[in-house]
C-alpha cells in the first residue's frame, strides 16, 4: 500500500476544491482512495476502490445530506460518497479523511468504514449543537496537554487552562504561555489563525505544543469523551476545581448529555512536541506584515495559514521539554 497523502483543508480549497472546475486529490493508489472537488456544483466527495460485488447497504441509501453510488471507472469498482450541502464541505472533508483511515489503517470494508464514521459524525445528519470533528480534535489535543499537567502539578493545573475563557493562548504558567495545536496529519503540520496567535503577552515566553492523533487500529485509543471522563476522575479529589472543570468544558461546547457523539477513537502517533516560539520561528505576525507592505499592512483583515514545525519540537520526555514543564 502507498503512503497516505493528506491535505489540510485550506491546502485541500486552494489546489482541488476549485471554483468551475473539477479535480482529484489522491490519497493513495492501492487501493484506489482519492477525494475530489467539484467547484462546478459546488460539492466534495471521496472515492473508494471497492471489489466488484460490492452493494451499498440500506441505510447509507436514504440519507438526505449524503449520496453514496457504486460505478466504474478505468476497470475499476468505486464507492463514492458525496454531499451537496454547502454547510457541511468543510466537515464531510474530515469525515473522508477518517474513512479513508479506516479503510487504509483498520482495513476496513469501504462501507463498513462509511457506516462508522457516520456513527461519529452525527452533526452531519441532524441539527443538533455538538462540536464538529475540527473542534473536537482542537479540544482533544488541549485535554491531552491538561492532563500531563494535573499529572506532573496536581489538580491546581487546571487553574493554568484558559482556553475556556476565551484568552489569546490555551495555557499558563507563570511566565510561560502554551498554545495547543493538533492534527490528524502524520506530520507536524498546524493551521494558525490570524497574526497575533503566535505572539506572546508582554512578559511571557510562548511555547506552542504540537499534538498528533492517529487512528488507534487494533490498539486501545481514547475519545473526547473518554478524555472528560478522566480528568473528571482526577479532579473529584477536589469539588471546588471539579466544578470548575465542568465549566471549562461546556464553555468549549461539550455537553455530558453528548457524549455518545464524541466516541471516535485516537491514539498519540508521537509524544507531544514542545517548539519556542520566538524571534528565529517562522510565524507570520503584524510587525511582519507591516515591514513587508508598509502602508498597504493594515488592509490585510484576516490571515491563516499552514506551518510544519516537524524538525523544531523537543519532544516530551527529552531535557528540553521536561526544561520547561518541570513537575
Amino acid at each position: 500500500m502507498s503512503e497516505p497523502a493528506y491535505l489540510t483543508w485550506g491546502n485541500f480549497c486552494s489546489t482541488v476544491f476549485v471554483r468551475g472546475q473539477k479535480r482529484v486529490h489522491r490519497i493513495t493508489d492501492t487501493p484506489l482512495v482519492e477525494i475530489f472537488g467539484d467547484g462546478e456544483s459546488n460539492q466534495i466527495g471521496i472515492w473508494i476502490e471497492v471489489s466488484p460485488d460490492t452493494t451499498i447497504p440500506q441505510d447509507l441509501t436514504t440519507l438526505e445530506f449524503i449520496r453514496t453510488r457504486i460505478f466504474k471507472q478505468e476497470g475499476r469498482s468505486l464507492l463514492e460518497v458525496s454531499t451537496p450541502a454547502a454547510s457541511l464541505l468543510r466537515q464531510f472533508y474530515h469525515f473522508a479523511e477518517a474513512v479513508a483511515e479506516r479503510v487504509l489503517v483498520e482495513k476496513r470494508l469501504a462501507t463498513e468504514a462509511v457506516s462508522l464514521e457516520l456513527r461519529c459524525f452525527t452533526d452531519l445528519l441532524d441539527e443538533k449543537q455538538i462540536l464538529g470533528i475540527e473542534r473536537q480534535i482542537g479540544l482533544i489535543g488541549e485535554l491531552v496537554f491538561l492532563e500531563h499537567l494535573v499529572k506532573k502539578q496536581g489538580v491546581m493545573a487546571l487553574d493554568s487552562w484558559l482556553g475556556p475563557t476565551g484568552e489569546p493562548h490555551d495555557f499558563r504558567l507563570e511566565a510561560s504561555e502554551f498554545e495547543v495545536k493538533t492534527t490528524v496529519a502524520s506530520k507536524r503540520i498546524h493551521t494558525i489563525h490570524g497574526a497575533e496567535q503566535l505572539v506572546p503577552s508582554k512578559g511571557c515566553a510562548l511555547y506552542l505544543i504540537s499534538v498528533l492523533l492517529g487512528p488507534p487500529g487494533a490498539a486501545s485509543g481514547f475519545s473526547l469523551a473518554d478524555k472528560v471522563s478522566h480528568l473528571t476522575a482526577l479532579f473529584a479529589s477536589d469539588p471546588t476545581r471539579m466544578n470548575q472543570f465542568e465549566l471549562d468544558i461546556e464553555s468549549c461546547g461539550f455537553r455530558r448529555a453528548d457524549s455518545t457523539h464524541y466516541i471516535r477513537q485516537f491514539t498519540l502517533r508521537r509524544p507531544m512536541g514542545l517548539v519556542c516560539v520566538d524571534n528565529t520561528f517562522p510565524a507570520i505576525t503584524r510587525p511582519a506584515i507591516q515591514s513587508l507592505l508598509g502602508a498597504q499592512a493594515s488592509r490585510v483583515e484576516a490571515l491563516q495559514y499552514d506551518i510544519n514545525v516537524d524538525g523544531l519540537e523537543h519532544e516530551e520526555g527529552t531535557a528540553q521539554f521536561e526544561t520547561v514543564l518541570p513537575s
